[in-house]
């Protein structure tokens, strides 16, 4: 009995210390293009509706889920890592029916960036897949690599009374 029970805990703990995806990865290069990327957004009319540094697992990718307004015009902007073997990015409905696939291979493309537009057909909870395949075999060792995410919605013009 004693050893059913150290097997199933044992099993629990493995998979807990597993590699996950996190939020607050660090890296100098995609930090600065995001940034450039952000303020050029900003400047073409744009607010910045969800952004953050991400830890990709390379087996597992990492999901983002953010609410969007049908009708609304929106920019997804993925930036991945220049050593990226491959990139996909893939964007699901609320029914969860693939509406973008984008994908990038920045060794062999001169980008790390997936940047897209995109006009949702109706309200609802969206959910983005990123992905990133590493090269590298130092990366490998490591599972993760880090990337950006930024989703930006096009302001809409105030209307004046005159």
């Amino acid at each position: 009995m004693f050893g059913i029970i150290c097997l199933i805990t044992c099993n629990v703990f493995a998979v807990s210390a597993q590699e996950q995806p996190h939020l607050g990865c660090k890296d100098a290069v995609i930090a600065a293009q995001s940034a450039e990327l952000k303020s050029s957004l900003v400047q073409q009319g744009f607010e910045l509706q969800n952004d953050a540094m991400i830890g990709i697992s390379a087996s597992d990718g990492f999901p983002v889920v953010t609410r969007m307004q049908g009708g609304e015009f929106y920019q997804i902007v993925f930036i991945g890592n220049t050593r990226a073997r491959k990139m996909r990015l893939s964007l699901y409905d609320p029914q969860m029916k693939l509406q973008v696939a984008k994908e990038q291979r920045p060794l062999q493309q001169t980008s790390n960036v997936i940047n897209f537009s995109f006009t949702p057909p109706s309200d609802g909870n969206y959910r983005i897949e990123l992905e990133q395949h590493m090269k590298s075999s130092m990366f490998r060792h490591a599972g993760e690599s880090c990337g950006s995410i930024s989703i930006f919605r096009l302001k809409k013009e105030k209307k004046t009374g005159k």
